[in-house]
């Protein structure tokens, strides 16, 4: 439990009532505690299905560990807020320990989960020429980084100044706070296009393949507007309502949408495994047509008519990834 709290029951003139402060707090508190149950279940069902490198199941298991303890915080401070001193305006002048200790923790998982990123866009064998993709891929490492350092500048506001958070905002908290997250919405941003572009390179004009590259893009597309859109709206309600905490509410599910995110990717290899490893008859132009069970390592040269050539095809299928590979790009999922 934080330090006692001032008395002050009351807040400047112009101020929400107590109702409409700490309503949306409420409420929000109520979809993270959703979220956090979607994030247990993708938890369960990702170890159960999935037996990947050490290196991913131990991030994977940090991030739902993370998760859990960040929720309790949550609820700790949701708690001293609302009940305790109900009806009274004097804990909204100081932050609660459990506060400043959550703000570090969205922090790591966001940065957790943009490196996971980070890794995938490093795994792409792309096609793209040039310089263009390793600054890509640098500029998201850069902007994830900045957005991990800042978000510990912003803790140490918070915990510097208990009084001047929630309540007559200290101006440097809402530096750190602005920069954190426009630069973690700016490294989202930047991630999915290069995931896309790289993805896109692969397409060999192959239906089968074609079709698979479009559901990872398809998932990659939903996963970056989805926590972008979060970073957005957490920005913009921070500066544009400082006398709400409509941000607060908005900041506790962003992170617990990170977690989501990162296990929905996960898991997602499920479905897309069982779509494009059935038995099938597949038809190409040019009068070919072969049978297959699943993807594997085989590669195989298709040709139209007199015989020209339009690709090869090297895809496979094993535990713990998908990977579409052409004669110049590997993706991996």
């Amino acid at each position: 439990m934080s330090a006692n709290a001032p008395s002050d029951n009351s807040l400047p003139a112009g101020a929400p009532s107590y109702a409409t402060l700490f309503g949306p707090v409420f409420w929000g508190f109520c979809v993270a505690l959703m979220l956090c149950g979607i994030s247990a279940m993708q938890g369960y069902m990702y170890f159960n299905r999935y037996n990947d490198k050490l290196g991913v199941r131990i991030v994977a298991a940090t991030m739902l560990i993370l998760d859990f303890v960040s929720i309790a915080l949550v609820a700790q401070s949701v708690y001293y807020y609302t009940l305790p001193a109900f009806g009274n305006f004097g804990p909204i002048h100081h932050i609660t320990k459990e506060l400043v200790m959550e703000c570090l923790i969205g922090g790591v998982i966001t940065f957790i989960g943009q490196m996971f990123f980070v890794y995938q866009l490093w795994m792409v064998k792309t096609s793209v020429s040039g310089i263009l993709p390793t600054v890509m891929r640098l500029v998201v490492l850069a902007f994830g980084t900045v957005g991990l350092v800042t978000s510990i500048g912003c803790a140490t506001m918070m915990f510097v100044f208990p009084q001047e958070i929630l309540a007559n905002r200290n101006q440097k908290f809402a530096v750190f706070a602005g920069i954190s997250k426009a630069f973690g919405a700016g490294a989202d941003i930047v991630a999915t296009i290069a995931m896309c572009m790289f993805l896109a390179s692969a397409d060999t004009g192959i239906t089968r393949t074609s079709s698979m590259l479009r559901s990872l893009m398809h998932l990659i597309i939903n996963r970056g507007i989805l926590v972008t859109a979060a970073q957005i709206l957490l920005v913009t309600t921070f500066f544009s309502a400082p006398k709400h905490l409509y941000w607060l509410a908005i900041h506790i599910n962003t992170t617990r949408l990170y977690v989501n995110t990162f296990f929905g990717m996960l898991n997602a290899r499920t479905e897309i495994r069982d779509r494009f490893t059935k038995t099938e008859n597949l038809s190409f132009p040019g009068e070919v047509t072969f049978r297959s069970h699943r993807l594997t390592g085989t590669k195989t040269s298709l040709a139209v008519g007199g015989g020209e050539k339009i690709s090869h095809l090297d895809a496979q299928y094993s535990m713990g990834q998908i990977r579409v590979t052409t004669s110049s790009t590997v993706a991996e999922i």
